[in-house]
């Protein structure tokens, strides 16, 4: 005789449907010794381990590669002089062009996500239901959701400011201001939230613990809302705005800018940019679209739990691309990160400057004082 599992002798007959936020899946209406067994459903249950070695290995790596980011391209853009000085490089190509506040506004977002979003994740599939307030769960998928949006329209942001670039035939090294791009980093965050926000007050859909997918989510049902006759299901309407848009921007983007990136006279520097940010593209959709293959199918299709495991493992690791690609494929950012690391080395005393390392830099800080002495 067969055993019976605790789940199937605590829940019964329950199956858990679509189009209800449950309650009882959080600490707001929580039951002792139903809800720890009954929120998720059985695919769910089976991946709990591999969820969570999945999002631990990304959260973490993805949060120490995004501060290394970040921190370089702070380094670079913040010490300029020092880095000209000390190492004899320059970066000005990069830090005075306006896209660069775009990139590193990309790198905010997913370091963002990796330090907010994924936890929100991992504390469901560990406890088996959500540990906070209902209240809790429905801002925590707000905040989530409104980072991913940011996060696709700074990317299609910054493939439309490539083509247009191309397009009018601006060279690279014309400087439209900085001020510009920053309202349009604001003009993002803006849509980010209104777009979440027609969930969060239920205009078209809500959010909640969806029982049926075992997470807090937006609440899938078959209209925006009980009163509205548009059929379309509120998921699908968000996803189509907050990533088919995107997606279609940057598609008719670099399909403009693709020929004239391969005819054009460019410089080796700006052309591993924007093939740099081109292949992080690519790896962003390649991760990102299949998510809504998981998200309708039924409970009853077998192997869902390995098809869940695979695609929510390469749509996370999105989040920490952006790193690897810049390593790999744009020699400048892996030069900065090497002289930053250098650099911190040094200012922590654990390594110390030998007598001709400190020699040459009192000539190279002379040699510098008397060209200003020059210039005055």
């Amino acid at each position: 005789m067969s055993a019976i599992s605790p789940t199937a002798s605590v829940c019964g007959d329950f199956v858990p449907q679509p189009c209800v936020s449950y309650t009882n899946c959080t600490m707001s209406g929580f039951i002792h010794n139903w809800t720890e067994f009954c929120c998720q459903p059985a695919s769910v249950q089976d991946t709990r381990s591999a969820m969570l070695a999945v999002i631990g290995m990304v959260g973490i790596t993805g949060t120490v590669c995004n501060i290394i980011t970040i921190s370089s391209f702070l380094y670079m853009y913040c010490f300029p002089q020092r880095i000209r000085t000390k190492f004899g490089q320059e970066f000005s190509m990069i830090t005075e062009d306006p896209i660069f506040f775009l990139i590193l506004h990309l790198s905010f977002c997913d370091l963002l996500y990796c330090i907010s979003g994924l936890p929100t994740y991992w504390v469901v599939y560990y406890h088996g239901y959500f540990p906070y307030s209902e209240a809790m769960c429905k801002y925590s998928a707000f905040f989530r959701n409104t980072l991913a949006y940011a996060d696709f329209n700074t990317l299609s942001l910054i493939s439309g400011c490539f083509a247009w670039r191309r397009g009018r035939g601006r060279p690279h090294n014309q400087r439209y201001g900085r001020w510009p791009f920053l309202g349009f980093i604001l003009a993002i965050w803006i849509f980010s939230i209104c777009l979440s926000s027609i969930v969060l007050t239920e205009v078209c859909g809500k959010f909640g613990y969806d029982a049926v997918h075992g997470k807090c989510h937006i609440i899938e049902c078959e209209k925006c809302s009980e009163n509205s006759t548009f059929t379309c299901p509120p998921g699908g309407v968000i996803i189509m705005t907050g990533v088919g848009v995107p997606f279609m921007i940057v598609l008719v983007s670099y399909g403009l800018v693709y020929k004239s990136l391969r005819e054009a006279d460019l410089n080796h520097e700006t052309r591993s940019q924007q093939q740099s940010v081109m292949i992080l593209t690519v790896c962003y959709f390649i991760f990102i679209l299949p998510i809504a293959i998981i998200e309708w199918l039924p409970e009853a299709v077998s192997n869902r739990a390995f098809i869940s495991v695979s695609i929510y493992l390469c749509y996370w690791f999105v989040y920490v691309v952006n790193f690897f690609i810049y390593v790999i494929f744009w020699r400048r950012i892996r030069t900065v990160i090497i002289l930053m690391m250098q650099d911190l080395v040094e200012v922590l005393g654990l390594k110390t400057q030998s007598r001709s390392d400190e020699a040459e830099d009192s000539i190279t800080w002379w040699n510098s004082l008397q060209k200003l002495d020059q210039n005055h």
